[in-house]
């Protein structure tokens, strides 16, 4: 079992890594001068610690970093962090069929997650006749977020040391 103290320390660094990444994002500069556009690194941060140790992403704070990115990107507000709640929670639900899965089942897990967060998110849209974003570059931005996973998996569990729980723990919520 995790202590109470290393699940807040663990959150208030998830707040931390969510603000940097925004942050960046609104800079004034073309970080991103690429062809490629950057990677959604709330995404991938949120589902590998997600799969993890559901316990350190709570729903109210998923909610909260990604609404707050919505408002603050200029994302149509609400609608992405709806579709993020709804999936972290059936993910959450079904997080013990995931527990000793090989990394690359995972992968394809977050591959298949943010296609469909993409194309979900895109049918709302369509449905509320907003204006939408040529397909190609959305699609990119997914592509490069599952890119970036394995790096920030690598990177939660060897530098992080987000804790993975084992089938049998309880979490602490």
């Amino acid at each position: 079992m995790t202590p109470p103290l290393q699940i807040w320390t663990y959150r208030g660094l998830f707040l931390l890594i969510a603000a940097t990444a925004v942050t960046i994002k609104l800079l004034p500069i073309d970080i991103e001068g690429s062809a490629l556009p950057g990677p959604d690194l709330i995404m991938a941060l949120t589902f590998a610690w997600l799969m993890r140790h559901p316990a350190l992403v709570p729903l109210a704070l998923i909610a909260v970093v990604v609404l707050l990115a919505d408002f603050l990107l200029q994302r149509p507000p609400g609608l992405w962090t709806a579709l993020v709640v709804l999936v972290t929670e059936a993910i959450r639900r079904r997080r013990l069929t995931m527990v000793e899965v090989p990394f690359l089942t995972e992968w394809a897990a977050f591959a298949a997650i943010m296609l469909g967060l993409l194309l979900l998110n895109r049918i709302a849209l369509w449905l509320l006749v907003v204006d939408l974003a040529p397909l190609g570059p959305v699609l990119l931005h997914g592509f490069v977020t599952v890119l970036i996973y394995p790096a920030v998996a690598a990177l939660s569990h060897y530098v992080l040391r987000v804790p993975k729980l084992a089938p049998g723990e309880m979490e602490l919520d």
